[in-house]
């Protein structure tokens, strides 16, 4: 995370959160009518392929039909291949312009002039690839007939319009929408188009009547179906902001609310109510009007949309109107039931609001200290909220006019704030969640080498007490609160776990708090309990690597160079990078990643900034360390930030035939602009966008409302259903755990029981893996003795 001082004073973050770039020095052209006049004309006709494909691919993206068509060695061999290098070519050909029937049935015609030992080993992976691509469609057509049958009857149901049948209804279309391949066809469906209406029609009373979750559910369920249009958006975002406001002042309140709701739809109810740390009163200690101030007016400088002081301080107001209202909050401040208070500073407020809309002019930080003092007075001759209350409500109201990256980190929340930032924090190295149903506090996966695993703790372990104190009705924040402290300081888990022999056992894990270093760079199989112990050939005969990147944190480019240094000592010749479920990250860590690809040009860009120039960071040669070889890289729709800096710069650079890159997967999330963090008076931060990131052929990848274009859409899309990604991320989760006893020993494999991962690939749970390995499989070299890239090799 790179933290410099400007010539203001300030202190700055710049994330890696997707940045966009600034078109490269030489944009590919289209090709032109007299392009024989140039060396193109000769890649076309003296029967170099791929380059025949590149000039192409730089005009637009064709089908491999018409790949093979305009490219004549290609198309004379269409039926058969003479040469191994003719069919890769060909084969890599198809896969980068997207067609995965061409791509498969080019695959399955690897000429027999190839090495046979080759040949034997890569015609089974494609004919188990052919194989569970089909397996996948059928279970496709099963699971598509089956929510069928039940949607049927769940829009039955549905017609009494009581928000639980319409949101499990939509629930349903959800689901089939996940497995379904036409979107839009679905939701142009009458049925489905009409339930849509009524649940938002529903939503809307229900937001009336002050049922708080169920116009959450509904409109969740509504925006996740109209995500491209995002209908329901800003439905959905008030429905949040109320929750925020429940959560913060009356949390035992919004707790029974949920209670409530779960009995009602015949569920077990809510472990009791746990209240540790959750006094807004010490939550807000130390909000003042100098940091709301502060927060504003660096927002309205340096925010890129232009949103002026003026709209952020009627968002304000706005805020505050809708907390007034809200019957809930009566719990906590009493005033809000004497009706003629609540009118009388609402009125005030329409009447600032009307000031200021009719103003020809915008407010100075002046006005603005002006209209935030009078605000608290009128609040305290009328409902006489607290004054941080007040504070922090419109300062939250002011940052909820900009986007939803931009935010005013207040000083309970910084603490936490950097701590999710980095890679490196106290504690014990477990990450646990609470259980949806039982609502227990359970281990979700102990970090391979740190103290809970050194101590005995195991995935599933159910934590009961922490030094003593129940568990129950915690929530992983307040549990991270206890069990995180100082280095060296013990911390006693009680935990809960099924032994060998069934029964069940309960014991107390006492456990030293240590610096803990999360690696954020995986392999493919797990050899021991140290963060590089690893294996990072998915397939050791053909020297195909495998690189899973988490996140990008300070040290993931040291991180992937050393595996990259382990698989080069014994030859490689492809290597696979995992980006799914990215969230992304510390811009210079994406940066360095996509250099080890890529040997010159521009790697992102910023634009569009008002306040700030436009930069560009560029590739070093010296850093390209894995320049020449076949990637594929694999993204889906939660690959967001610095991960679509890394897969855009190595698609652009692919498309245009200057590396040896395929994207693989689904469209990534679409998270693309550049957030700096400012420090501010009393102890508090904001964060505000200032920035687009554009890839280098210039396209901003950040979802933008209006714009279609946005993220980055994989040369080869290969969907995977739900059913394979709960499957694919459970072994992955336990194939990755290597345990230790209480010793410090390692568990025997018999009582591990760990699942080998080949089971994704063997058994076509993760299809978007297996198809990467079957195209490296296809590029790498095939005579015995043939040159493989090695650790002198750059």
């Amino acid at each position: 995370m790179p933290i410099g001082t400007n010539n203001a004073g300030r202190f700055d973050v710049q994330y890696a959160e997707p940045v966009p770039t600034q078109a490269r020095d030489a944009q590919p052209g289209p090709v032109s009518a007299d392009a024989d006049r140039g060396p193109d004309h000769g890649r076309i006709l003296n029967g170099d392929f791929m380059g025949c494909v590149q000039i192409l691919n730089r005009a637009t993206k064709l089908t491999a039909a018409t790949m093979l068509a305009f490219c004549p060695l290609a198309a004379a061999a269409q039926d058969t291949y003479e040469s191994k290098e003719a069919w890769s070519q060909a084969v890599w050909a198809a896969a980068s312009t997207g067609d995965t029937e061409g791509t498969l049935e080019i695959l399955s015609k690897i000429p027999d002039s190839a090495d046979p030992a080759n040949v034997t080993d890569i015609r089974p992976a494609i004919e188990l690839l052919k194989a569970n691509f089909e397996k996948q469609q059928k279970l496709r057509e099963e699971q598509i007939a089956e929510q069928r049958e039940e949607l049927t009857t769940l829009l039955e149901e549905s017609k009494d319009n009581a928000p639980d049948t319409l949101s499990e209804a939509l629930a349903d279309v959800l689901f089939l929408d996940s497995i379904v391949e036409n979107h839009d066809a679905l939701l142009a469906e009458p049925e489905i188009r009409d339930l849509m209406d009524r649940a938002a029609e529903r939503a809307a009373k229900a937001e009336a009547e002050q049922d708080w979750l169920a116009a959450t559910e509904l409109y969740a369920r509504l925006d996740m179906l109209e995500e491209a249009s995002q209908k329901y958006k800003k439905d959905l975002q008030r429905q949040m902001v109320r929750r925020e406001m429940l959560t913060l002042y009356v949390p035992e309140r919004y707790w029974q609310l949920r209670d409530e709701r779960l009995k009602e739809l015949g569920e077990e109810g809510l472990p009791p109510f746990n209240n540790r740390g959750e006094d807004y009163r010490e939550k807000l200690a130390g909000v003042t009007p100098e940091l709301v101030l502060a927060a504003i007016s660096q927002a309205a400088r340096h925010h890129i949309s232009g949103t002026s002081m003026k709209q952020m301080v009627i968002g304000g107001l706005d805020n505050l109107s809708m907390m007034i209202h809200m019957n809930d909050l009566q719990q906590a401040f009493p005033k809000l039931a004497d009706a003629r208070a609540v009118e009388k500073f609402d009125s005030y407020i329409k009447s600032e609001k009307r000031n200021l809309r009719n103003s020809d002019r915008d407010m100075t930080i002046i006005d603005l200290r002006r209209t935030l003092n009078r605000l608290i007075e009128i609040n305290t001759q009328t409902v006489g909220l607290p004054r941080e209350v007040v504070i922090h409500e419109f300062g939250s109201g002011a940052m909820g006019t900009l986007d939803e990256f931009s935010q005013i980190v207040w000083p309970f929340e910084l603490k936490t704030f950097y701590k999710r930032l980095d890679s490196s924090f106290i504690g014990v190295g477990i990450q646990i969640v609470n259980d949806p149903v039982t609502g227990d506090l359970q281990v979700y996966t102990p970090m391979p080498g740190m103290p809970a695993v050194r101590a005995g703790v195991r995935a599933g372990d159910i934590i009961v007490k922490v030094d003593g104190e129940s568990t129950v009705g915690m929530t992983t924040s307040q549990a991270v609160d206890v069990i995180t402290g100082p280095r060296g300081t013990p911390v006693t888990l009680t935990i809960k776990r099924i032994g060998d022999d069934g029964e069940e056992i309960i014991k107390d894990i006492t456990i030293v708090r240590d610096q803990i270093e999360v690696a954020t760079v995986s392999g493919w199989r797990k050899l021991g309990p140290g963060k590089d112990d690893w294996d990072w050939f998915v397939d050791h005969d053909q020297k195909i690597g495998y690189i899973r990147l988490d996140k990008f944190a300070q040290d993931s480019a040291n991180e992937m160079d050393r595996a990259i240094a382990k698989m080069k000592r014994e030859g490689l010749n492809g290597l696979i990078l995992d980006l799914r479920f990215n969230p992304g990250g510390q811009l210079n860590q994406a940066i360095e990643v996509a250099n080890r690809f890529i040997e010159k040009g521009t790697i992102v860009s910023t634009v569009n900034s008002r306040t700030e120039p436009p930069r560009s960071h560029s590739a070093n040669k010296w850093k390209a360390t894995l320049a020449g070889l076949p990637v594929v890289v694999l993204v889906n729709a939660n690959s967001a930030s610095s991960s679509e800096i890394v897969a855009g710069a190595i698609k652009d650079y692919g498309d245009a035939g200057d590396i040896h890159a395929i994207v693989l997967g689904h469209r990534s999330y679409g998270k693309g602009t550049v957030q700096n963090l400012h420090s501010i008076a009393g102890g508090a931060a904001m964060k505000v966008t200032t920035q687009y990131y554009t890839i280098p052929s210039g396209k901003v990848i950040h979802r933008r409302p209006g714009h279609a274009d946005w993220g980055i859409n994989p040369d080869l899309t290969i969907t995977l259903l739900p059913s394979q990604i709960t499957d694919w991320l459970t072994l992955r989760r336990d194939a990755d755990v290597f345990l230790i006893d209480e010793n410090g020993q390692v568990i025997d494999d018999e009582k591990n029981d760990k699942p080998d991962p080949q089971k994704l690939l063997d058994e076509g749970i993760d299809l978007q893996l297996e198809t990467a390995v079957v195209l490296l499989k296809s590029q790498a070299p095939m005579a015995t003795g043939e040159t493989a890239l090695r650790s002198n090799d750059g």
